[in-house]
């Protein structure tokens, strides 16, 4: 577990209404039609896709925000139904997780500890960045927890 500042990003991104139970279907091919756009604009991307959860309490019931995002350089064009945006300086407490998707929770549930305070809502800002994605073998993903501190 590491505290750190993630630098301001400039990302292509969407932004969905969502929640923990129905966020497969509800993004459905959202985060490849991303890199679709970005390729197809010839925009540099410049870092793995970043999933944002704003305001999510680890209840599959409960509606969220949920950013997909590509960080890119230069951005120009028209982003069609995506934007372009920057994400502001954030301080974060980070964690790696190794292995499968479905096994996230458990390396949330090592980080909370650290983030929330006696008493303090559970609702918080995550960041998912995903820097090695293998469909075929989860136990290949890397994938880094962002958790915001203040």
């Amino acid at each position: 577990m590491e505290k750190k500042t993630v630098q301001k990003t400039t990302v292509l991104c969407i932004s969905i209404d969502t929640t923990l139970k129905t966020m497969i279907a509800d993004t459905g091919n959202l985060p490849n039609e991303l890199v679709e756009k970005a390729l197809e604009l010839q925009l540099e991307i410049s870092g793995p896709q970043i999933w944002v959860y704003d305001a999510t309490d680890g209840s599959p019931a409960t509606p969220f925000e949920l950013t997909i995002a590509l960080p890119v350089n230069n951005p120009k064009g028209d982003p069609g139904k995506f934007r372009f945006a920057e994400f502001p300086e954030f301080n974060c407490i980070s964690e790696i997780h190794n292995g499968p998707w479905d096994k996230l929770g458990e390396t949330y549930q090592k980080l909370m500890p650290s983030v929330l305070q006696p008493g303090q809502s559970c609702r918080v800002i995550c960041r998912e960045v995903y820097h090695i994605c293998d469909f075929e073998n989860q136990e290949n993903c890397v994938t880094e927890i962002q958790v915001e501190v203040q």
